[in-house]
């Protein structure tokens, strides 16, 4: 048996930390000499804060790895895994995008932009026959699932695409959601397919957009959106329909973000007061 103080030492764990999983209920001493007082350790405790250890690494919170490491139940040590290691991968995704912006900041120090300097452009998209498909999506990231869905009605009527390929995303909230998204995808295609059941067939409505199209990456966008925010503001126009891409080089077509590009912009109308 050894004190709180060779333990400690042992185990490379301060005494006050010992103390916090005492108090938790994670590592209690082996034995509490009743005169002294006086806390004991033995040496087989030291393979279950090992154990604490290793769980605090993957970031798991004291309180999920007291239920871990009390349980036999091998599905529910499982889900628990599945879960942080779901967190995880949702915090590499954030850093790795904060990377790539500091890249890009970087970059563009290195060459001497100006990230605002995106050009605006006022455009009508004409009336148009096209296979649509809506839905709302837990994430923006699952926006391909409607793609992939389209791509079915398309295949499923035979339909003949517009030359060169219109590909529009429309954002219908009327306010920014950060999830469970109601997102529209439309493909314009040349004739009519009333027959249509994976998509949709309709004649879209024509709008005019005020738009900026850019290459590369979508970590741009709080940019391109300021920069229309501050047109829109200048040109006294206002948003007046939902948030719209129209994807010239998609991720569908190429994986590699240096190649997409894409226009961006929102449907809106001159200001009438």
């Amino acid at each position: 048996m050894f004190k709180i103080g060779e333990f400690s030492k042992l185990s490379n764990t301060t005494v006050r930390t010992l103390d916090h999983y005492a108090s938790l209920g994670l590592l209690e001493p082996e034995t509490i000499d009743s005169k002294t007082n006086y806390r004991y350790y033995s040496a087989s405790q030291l393979s279950r804060l090992n154990q604490i250890k290793l769980l605090q690494q993957t970031g798991l919170p004291l309180k999920t790895i007291k239920e871990i490491i009390t349980t036999d139940d091998l599905d529910f040590l499982e889900q628990h895994y599945n879960l942080q290691e779901k967190k995880l991968e949702e915090d590499l995704d954030e850093l790795l995008k904060k990377q790539r912006m500091i890249s890009l900041l970087k970059q563009n120090v290195k060459e001497g932009k100006n990230m605002t300097q995106y050009n605006v452009v006022v455009k009508e998209i004409p009336e148009r026959n096209v296979l649509s498909v809506r839905g709302v999506l837990a994430a923006y990231t699952l926006e391909g699932e409607l793609w992939q869905k389209l791509q079915k009605g398309v295949t499923e009527v035979q339909a003949k695409m517009a030359q060169p390929p219109v590909n529009i995303t429309l954002f219908h909230d009327v306010e920014y959601v950060e999830k469970d998204a109601d997102v529209e995808v439309q493909t314009t295609v040349i004739g009519e397919y009333p027959e249509a059941k994976i998509a949709e067939f309709k004649t879209a409505p024509a709008f005019i957009m005020a738009s900026v199209t850019f290459s590369g990456s979508f970590d741009q966008m709080p940019k391109v959106t300021q920069t229309i925010a501050e047109w829109l503001e200048a040109n006294e126009y206002q948003i007046v329909g939902p948030m719209i891409n129209i994807g010239h080089v998609s991720p569908g077509e190429d994986p590699n973000p240096e190649n997409w590009v894409t226009e961006s912009g929102f449907v809106v109308a001159k200001r009438t007061n």
